[in-house]
C-alpha cells in the first residue's frame, strides 16, 4: 500500500484533468468520507524538497494520484481529494476548514498540504487596492504583538490566512516562508515581507561555522566565482532577492541598501541578477533614482566574483536618461565603449534617448549613424527616439524624413512615434508664431533649415492624422492636442474645431475623449484668430462635458476676447474670476494684463470707467 506521504507528495507536485470532479455532488461526498476516515501518521521529510515555484491559478492544484496495479488505494486519498477538490473549485475557506478539522483531530499533516493551501491563499491575495489594503492591515495589527501578526481575521484576508497556516505548522518549513514572503511582496506589503524574513532568520539561525567553511572553500578555489551561495544557509538568496526587489520597487532604497549589507554578513552573496533587478527598479521608479542606480552599479563592480554585463550598464544609463541626466548616461556609454564590450541596439537606443531628453538631436543622429557603421540595425523604438530628439530640438523636417524612411523600410510606426513627429511640428509652430508676433521679427533662416512658416506645418500635422487613420494606428488625446496646437499657431481655428469634433466622433473611448488641455488648445487656436464666438462656445461645451475650466482656460478665453475686441465679455469673465469659487481660481498677472489691455483699447468712456469700478482691478492697476 502506498504510504500517505507518497500520495501527498504526488498530490502537490502534479496535476490532473478535472473530469473526475465534474459532478456537483462530489465535494459533499468527499467531505463525508473525510470526516469518517482516520488518517495515519507519516513523516514530513519527503515534502520539504517539494517546491511550488510559480504563481499558480486555482486550477493548478489538481493532483495526479498515481499508483501501480499491484498497490492498493491509500486510505488518505479521501482527505487529499476533498481538500484538493475544494482548492480546484476556488473554495479556499472550506479547504482551510477541513485542514483545521484535521489539526483539531490531532492528526499529523504533511507540510506539502500546507504548502498547497498557502500557495492558493497567496495566489488569490487579499483583493482591493494595494495601498489601502496595506494601510488597513497595519491599523488592524498595530496593537498586536509580533506573534499574533497575520492571525486569521474576520475580513477573510487571504494573506492573513496564509500567515496563520505557516504558524500552525508543527515546524514551519523554509518553503512555507518563501511562499508567504513572495505573496506579501507581490501585494506591495514589503514591511510584512521584511518582518517575515527576520522571523525566518530567527527560525533558521545564522551559522558562523557554515559561513567560515564556505568562505574557506571559495578562497581555496580561485577558478570558481564567489557568487556561488552555499545551499545550507537560510534564508536563501532567492528569498533575500524577493524582499530586496520589493523594497526597491516601493522606493525604500535605504532599507534596500541595509538588507543588501546584512545578507552579505550572513554569507549570502548577491549575483548579477540581483544587481540588474535593483538597477531596473531604480530606472522604473518615479522619479527615477539615478543616484541609487550608480551606487548599485559601483557595488556590482566591486563585488567579488561577478562583473557588470551590458544589461547592467544599459539599465544604469536608462535610469540616468529618464532622470534627464544625459551627461551621466553618455559617460557610462563611453566607458563601456572603451571597455570594448559588444554593444547592441538597446544600448545605443538608451544613449540616444538620453540625448533626446535634452534636445541634443545632433548627437542622437550621430549615434544612429554609428550604429549603421557597426552593422547594428535600428529598430522601431530607435527611430521613435531619434524623431523625439529632432522634435525636442526643433528639427521638424528631419523628424518627417525619419518617418518617411521608416515607411520606406516597411517598419511598423506606432502611436508614440507618430506623436513624436506631431509634437515636433507643434513646438516648431509655437516657436515661429511667437517670433512672428514680435515687432522686430525678421526671418533669417530659409524654410529648408527646419524653421519654416507655421502656415505649412499644420498641413503636415493633418497629414499625419490621416496617415494614422489609413494605417490603422490608434490616435489618442496627445495626438489630437498636438495637431490642434499646430493649427492654432497657424491661425487655422476652423481645423482646430474640426479636430475636436473628430475626437468626439472617433470610437476610442477615454483615449480620444477631449479633455481640459485639448479644449484649452482649441480655445487658444480660436483666440489667436480673434474668433470670440467659437472660443466661447468651446468654453461652454467644456463645462457641459463636466470639465471645470482652470485659470489657463480662462486666460485663453480672455485672450480671445481681447483679440476679438469684446470688452464687456472680458470684464464679465474678470468679475467671475474674482468671485469665490469651488476651484479656488483667482486671477494672475496674465489675466490682469489682458483685461486692462482689452478695456484700455476699447472705445467709449464706460469701458475705461470699468477699471476704477472694479476694486480689485483698480488696486492691481
Amino acid at each position: 500500500m502506498i504510504s500517505r506521504t507518497i500520495l501527498l507528495g504526488f498530490a502537490t507536485s502534479c496535476s490532473i484533468s478535472t473530469h473526475a470532479f465534474q459532478n456537483s455532488h462530489r465535494n459533499d461526498m468527499l467531505l463525508l468520507l473525510l470526516r469518517r476516515h482516520p488518517s495515519s501518521s507519516s513523516s514530513s521529510q519527503h515534502f520539504d524538497s517539494i517546491r511550488l515555484r510559480s504563481r499558480p491559478s486555482i486550477s493548478s492544484f489538481s493532483p495526479i494520484l498515481q499508483s501501480s496495479a499491484s498497490e492498493k488505494e491509500s486510505p488518505a486519498k479521501p482527505v487529499l481529494s476533498a481538500i484538493e477538490s475544494l482548492l480546484e473549485s476556488g473554495n479556499i475557506d472550506a479547504a482551510i476548514s477541513e485542514l483545521r478539522s484535521e489539526e483539531n483531530a490531532g492528526r499529523e499533516i504533511a507540510p506539502s498540504l500546507y504548502h498547497a493551501i498557502i500557495e492558493a491563499c497567496c495566489a488569490g491575495g487579499g483583493g482591493g487596492d494595494r495601498g489601502s489594503h496595506d494601510k488597513r492591515y497595519r491599523e488592524q495589527n498595530r496593537s498586536q504583538s509580533q506573534s499574533t501578526v497575520g492571525h486569521y481575521d474576520k475580513h477573510n484576508d487571504r494573506l492573513e490566512m496564509a500567515t496563520s497556516l505557516v504558524y500552525s505548522m508543527a515546524t514551519p518549513t523554509p518553503h512555507a516562508y518563501d511562499i508567504l514572503i513572495s505573496g506579501f511582496a507581490r501585494r506591495g506589503r514589503c514591511s510584512d515581507a521584511l518582518n517575515l524574513l527576520q522571523k525566518m532568520e530567527q527560525t533558521f539561525p545564522f551559522s558562523n561555522n557554515n559561513n567560515n567553511n564556505n568562505s574557506n572553500s571559495r578562497n581555496n578555489n580561485n577558478n570558481k566565482t564567489n557568487n556561488s551561495n552555499p545551499t545550507d544557509l537560510l534564508p536563501s538568496l532567492t528569498t533575500y532577492q524577493t524582499v530586496l526587489l520589493s523594497l526597491a520597487t516601493t522606493s525604500q532604497f535605504d532599507q534596500t541598501m541595509s538588507l543588501l549589507t546584512h545578507m552579505r554578513r550572513r554569507g549570502i552573496r548577491p549575483t548579477i541578477y540581483t544587481y540588474n533587478s535593483l538597477l531596473n527598479a531604480c530606472a522604473q521608479s518615479k522619479p527615477p533614482r539615478w543616484k541609487e542606480a550608480l551606487s548599485f552599479l559601483s557595488q556590482c563592480q566591486r563585488e567579488p566574483g561577478i562583473t557588470p554585463d551590458l544589461v547592467s550598464y544599459t539599465t544604469a544609463m536608462r535610469a540616468c536618461a529618464r532622470a534627464r541626466k544625459s551627461k551621466k548616461a553618455l559617460e557610462i556609454f563611453r566607458v563601456i565603449q572603451d571597455m570594448g564590450m559588444e554593444l547592441d541596439v538597446y544600448c545605443y537606443t538608451t544613449a540616444m534617448n538620453a540625448c533626446a531628453n535634452d534636445g541634443n538631436w545632433k548627437t542622437a543622429l550621430a549615434l544612429m549613424e554609428e550604429m549603421a557603421e557597426r552593422g547594428i540595425s535600428p529598430n522601431e523604438f530607435t527611430y521613435s527616439v531619434a524623431i523625439t530628439a529632432c522634435g525636442n530640438g526643433g528639427q521638424w523636417s528631419k523628424a518627417l524624413e525619419l518617418l518617411d524612411k521608416m515607411r520606406s523600410m516597411n517598419m511598423k510606426i506606432n502611436t508614440i512615434t507618430y506623436n513624436s513627429a506631431i509634437s515636433a511640428l507643434a513646438k516648431a509652430a509655437r516657436t515661429e508664431s511667437k517670433q512672428q508676433r514680435r515687432f522686430d521679427y525678421h526671418p533669417t533662416t530659409p524654410p529648408e533649415s527646419g524653421n519654416s512658416d507655421p502656415g505649412t506645418l499644420w498641413r503636415h500635422a493633418l497629414e499625419i492624422i490621416n496617415n494614422m487613420e489609413r494605417e490603422g494606428v490608434k490616435r489618442d488625446v496627445f495626438t489630437y492636442s498636438s495637431a490642434i496646437n499646430t493649427c492654432g499657431a497657424a491661425g487655422r481655428w476652423e481645423e482646430a474645431v474640426d479636430l475636436i469634433r473628430a475626437m468626439k466622433e472617433e470610437d476610442g473611448g477615454r483615449d480620444t475623449r477631449p479633455n481640459k488641455v485639448t479644449y484649452t488648445s482649441a480655445i487658444v487656436a480660436c483666440g489667436n484668430s480673434g474668433q470670440w464666438d467659437a472660443a466661447f462656445d468651446l468654453f461652454n461645451e467644456m463645462k457641459r462635458e463636466g470639465l471645470r475650466p482652470d485659470l489657463v482656460a480662462y486666460n485663453a478665453l480672455i485672450a480671445a476676447g481681447m483679440n476679438g475686441n469684446k470688452p464687456d465679455e472680458v470684464f464679465d469673465l474678470w468679475i467671475e474670476l474674482c468671485q469665490p469659487n469651488k476651484e479656488n481660481i483667482s486671477p494672475d498677472i496674465v489675466t490682469l494684463t489682458e483685461v486692462i489691455a482689452t478695456l484700455d483699447r476699447a472705445s467709449g468712456k464706460s469701458n475705461r470707467e470699468k477699471i476704477s469700478y472694479s476694486p480689485k482691478l483698480s488696486s492691481e492697476a
